[in-house]
């Protein structure tokens, strides 16, 4: 978004007012209640997402800077429909549609979700000595190995005495 924002004459970005999700994705982009819980919506074609929510209003539009122009009232639809059942019902209808979309999970949820457990997200750092945390991992395998390292990152200047003999210093 600095980038953006250098890039651009140095305007800041116009925020969505009803759910800002992200100042420079367009509705859907955004988080949503359903009759059980949260439910993410990525980037995807209005009209597309129309029709399998069964919303009309977004099946009519033909220009994609709608998404911009009207975004607030188009998620505003949006989530009035979600509202209106469960998480499961709307990802059984937008996953067979390859729509990018997701269950908000609660951390508890997470932890003990089976993708989670797949990707041995969570490892444990240790000293050496008597300090053990657990922390999460790069999710990423390389040919087919999981990558762990169990040290903590050094204590600032623990490593400075060895840095200064070996380069002369």
């Amino acid at each position: 978004m600095l980038t953006t924002y250098l890039n651009d004459g140095r305007r800041p970005p116009r925020r969505s007012a009803y759910r800002n999700a992200h100042a420079y994705l367009a509705a859907p982009y955004g988080v949503y209640d359903t009759a059980d819980g949260y439910l993410a919506i990525a980037m995807t074609n209005l009209p597309t997402l129309g029709k399998l929510l069964g919303l009309p209003e977004l099946e009519r539009i033909s220009d994609q800077g709608d998404g911009f122009r009207n975004r607030d009232s188009i998620k505003q639809t949006i989530a009035r429909r979600l509202k209106e059942q469960s998480i499961e019902h709307w990802l059984e209808i937008l996953n067979i549609a390859d729509i990018w979309c997701a269950e908000i999970l609660d951390w508890p949820t997470l932890c003990d979700s089976e993708a989670f457990r797949q990707l041995e997200m969570v490892q444990t750092l240790r000293d050496g000595a008597n300090i053990e945390i657990l922390t999460t991992r790069l999710p990423l395998r390389l040919d087919g190995n999981v990558l762990k390292n169990e040290k903590l990152a050094p204590k600032v200047g623990q490593h400075n005495a060895v840095i200064e003999e070996e380069f002369g210093l």
